[in-house]
C-alpha cells in the first residue's frame, strides 16, 4: 500500500507539493527524501510534530527519541493506526517554519512505479533559512501613458545593413562565384 500525503505551507496559496510514499516508509527515510526534493541542508535539526484529528498534537518524532520514538522507529502505518494522519514537518525550529503533511488516501502500489515520488508541484521551494515564505510575485506589464518615441532614425541604420547584406550575396544568385576553390 501506498499513502497519499499533500504538503502545504500555511502563510502560502501557492505552495503545494503531493507525494506517494510506500506504507512501510519510515519518518526517516521519508525525511531524507523530502529534504533532498525541497533542497534543503540535510545537516539541519528538524522534528515532525504529530496531529490527531480533533487538532491535538499527540507526538514529536525526532532523530532522537524524546518520548514518542525516534524517525527512524516509525512509519507512516503506525502514523496512520494512531490516527496521526497530519504532521508538521518543522524544518527550522527558530523560526517556526513548518510544512503541513496531511495523509490524504490509502492507495494500492502500482508496480510499475518507484516510490517514494512526487506526483504534484506548485509554488518555489521554501528558503530553508527564512523567516517566512514569500510566494513569487506575478508582475503584469502595464500599458505606457507615454507618447510613442519616434524610432526613425534607427530604421534607418537597419535599412542600409540590410541592403548590404544583399549586396554580398548577390554573386551568387547568377550561380557565379568569384571564390579561388579551383
Amino acid at each position: 500500500m501506498i499513502y497519499k500525503l499533500r504538503a502545504t505551507i500555511p502563510s502560502s496559496k501557492v505552495f503545494v507539493r503531493e507525494y506517494e510514499i510506500p506504507a512501510r516508509m519510515s519518518l526517516f527515510d521519508f525525511n531524507k527524501f523530502i529534504i533532498n526534493d525541497l533542497s534543503f541542508s540535510s545537516d539541519q535539526i528538524v522534528v515532525y510534530r504529530a496531529f490527531d484529528e480533533s487538532g491535538a498534537m499527540t507526538a514529536v518524532y525526532g532523530l532522537f527519541d524524546i518520548g514518542y520514538g525516534s524517525m527512524d522507529q516509525v512509519t507512516f502505518t503506525q502514523l496512520a493506526e494512531r490516527g496521526q494522519n497530519v504532521l508538521h514537518f518543522c524544518y527550522d525550529m527558530h523560526n517556526n517554519s513548518c510544512i503541513v503533511l496531511t495523509i490524504l488516501s490509502e492507495e494500492p502500489e502500482d508496480p510499475r512505479s518507484h516510490y517514494p515520488q512526487t506526483t504534484l508541484e506548485k509554488g518555489h521551494d521554501p528558503d530553508q533559512f527564512s523567516a517566512k515564505y514569500e510566494d513569487p510575485q506575478v508582475y503584469i506589464p502595464r500599458a505606457s501613458s507615454s507618447p510613442a518615441i519616434d524610432d526613425d532614425d534607427e530604421d534607418d541604420d537597419d535599412d542600409e545593413d540590410e541592403k548590404d547584406d544583399d549586396d554580398a550575396f548577390s554573386e551568387f544568385e547568377d550561380g557565379l562565384d568569384s571564390g579561388g576553390d579551383d
